[in-house]
């Protein structure tokens, strides 16, 4: 079996943290050609250290801020092809790459982390994940009755997941250095 497609989760940037409200990085709707132009303004949107982006991802779910006509729409996710699954090089206005090293003890150097910038890419409309709200042909976004709070439900869960595995590692680590 031979896996040609490999994705990751690109939310976090440069410039943001941990504030998915402050995410810099554009998706602009353009009804003229029925895409989404996707754009990465200034160096603090970089998408940054999501696992996987540097060397074998070939698109990603990309968090981004949509706008149509000008009005901000918020924080939407979209899937992006990044690279050719015929050379695995980057796509024209794409520019994904390894963070490298990370400082520190090196137990993260092990994990591949990326960047990822866009030069305005074209994204087509289908390609906007569009369960909890949508942008039709002509350009309305239409959102459902589901509240913006818990659609980001999933991944507050599974922070919480991680978090409360890293603490029964650490907790045997230091049950181990005590004795």
């Amino acid at each position: 079996m031979c896996i040609e497609i490999i994705g990751c989760y690109a939310q976090t940037e440069l410039g943001h943290g941990p504030n998915v409200q402050g995410l810099e990085t554009t998706v602009t709707f353009d009804s003229q050609t029925d895409e989404f132009v996707s754009h990465s303004p200034i160096l603090t949107s970089s998408k940054w250290w999501p696992d996987g982006l540097g060397k074998v991802s070939t698109h990603a779910v990309v968090y981004s801020r949509l706008r149509i006509d000008g009005q901000d729409y918020g924080v939407h996710g979209f899937i992006v092809q990044l690279c050719s699954l015929d050379d695995h090089s980057s796509l024209p206005g794409i520019t994904v790459g390894d963070i490298g090293m990370k400082f520190g003890s090196g137990a993260y150097n092990n994990m591949e982390n990326g960047l990822l910038r866009f030069d305005h890419v074209c994204i087509f409309r289908n390609q906007m994940l569009m369960c909890f709200s949508q942008v039709t042909r002509e350009g309305k976004y239409v959102q459902s009755d589901v509240p913006r709070q818990l659609v980001y439900g999933t991944m507050v869960y599974v922070q919480q997941i991680i978090v409360s595995e890293d603490s029964c590692t650490l907790s045997r680590a230091v049950c181990i250095a005590t004795r």
